[in-house]
């Protein structure tokens, strides 16, 4: 199967954008808080993650460093709304690589609300990054469940160069091959995806890869504490293969807000929702370390040894940072 070569406006916002974006941000706080089930093997600590969310001089000392990392990149999703908060967050993102810059930003899917209509690729993608595009800053993007409705099942999104979507499932590499690579393995976990070859493809592409670290991102989570909750069929159906190859990072979005988990048999699990549609309430379950409910993005700082992990929020502070090690 697949293989890695593989308008008129109103104060700004399309008028249906506005329309909906009002009628969503109304109904947001009627969402509750969803309890999460963890699984039985559940370690409440783990030496393979350490974190922090203290503003203290000694946390900064535990997570910066002079040391300047082999690759840098940032991750968004649910970002693809029209509204002054993805604005807001696409524009803490260009300050962000003003003073750090990254190469490329991992796109998890609802990159064009409310149907994935590539008509609206301008004033919901194009506009909203122009700073980081016209730096070449490029944008990998799975799709999600809201980008497969009027796309031609997401064909249109595919074929969008700008997403830079070989398939609807696809891997790439990043970084020096002579001091440490990542390999990004990228998935459609919508319901009417290929998943029997998908499935395969991962196993196999996962097992052949010789990068010191591979990260795996797709649009729904397996893990949630937020509305749409923890997804058994989907954990059912990844979480093994991540244990087997030692998948030390799985990036999502879906629930709009922002979630880390402790490490769930080596994998850290990270919800990063916040990307501009309107945020959804978060609880907390027996697999969170960190949550909070904000419009923020990602950036990934890639060590041989570490990758240092940042939520920043659109006033472009640091709310929360992990350091995820190697397994062995």
């Amino acid at each position: 199967m697949k293989r890695r070569q593989l308008l008129l406006t109103l104060f700004g916002l399309p008028v249906v954008g506005a329309l909906i974006y009002t009628a969503i941000a109304k109904s947001k706080g009627q969402y509750e808080p969803v309890s999460a089930q963890s699984p039985a093997n559940s370690p409440s600590s783990n030496p393979e993650i350490k974190s922090s969310n203290s503003k203290s001089e000694d946390a900064e000392i535990t997570f910066e460093t002079a040391e300047e990392p082999l690759l840098r990149f940032a991750a968004i999703a649910d970002n693809g709304f029209g509204s002054p908060d993805q604005f807001a967050v696409a524009k803490s993102m260009w300050e962000t690589y003003q003073q750090k810059p990254y190469a490329f930003v991992l796109m998890a899917g609802d990159n064009i609300y409310s149907y994935g209509e590539i008509s609206l690729a301008k004033a919901r993608f194009e506009d909203p990054y122009a700073p980081l595009l016209s730096k070449d800053v490029k944008f990998y993007a799975v799709l999600g469940n809201h980008d497969i409705v009027k796309s031609n099942n997401g064909l249109d999104q595919i074929n969008y160069q700008p997403f830079n979507m070989s398939d609807r499932y696809y891997s790439f590499t990043k970084g020096d091959v002579n001091e440490g690579m990542v390999e990004f393995f990228a998935l459609d976990t919508n319901g009417n995806a290929p998943w029997d070859a998908q499935l395969a493809w991962l196993d196999q592409q996962l097992a052949q890869s010789t990068a010191p670290w591979k990260i795996v991102y797709g649009h729904h989570p397996l893990y949630s504490s937020g509305r749409h909750g923890s997804n058994p069929e989907l954990t059912a159906k990844l979480a093994p293969i991540f244990a087997k190859h030692k998948v030390p990072l799985y990036l999502c979005g879906h629930d709009h807000g922002y979630e880390r988990s402790i490490p769930l048999d080596g994998t850290i699990y990270i919800v990063n929702g916040g990307g501009g549609a309107p945020l959804y309430k978060f609880g907390r379950s027996p697999q969170t370390a960190f949550v909070s409910s904000q419009f923020s993005f990602m950036t990934f700082d890639v060590y041989q040894d570490k990758i240092i992990t940042k939520a920043i929020a659109t006033d472009g502070k640091v709310f929360d940072r992990a350091i995820i090690t190697k397994l062995v």
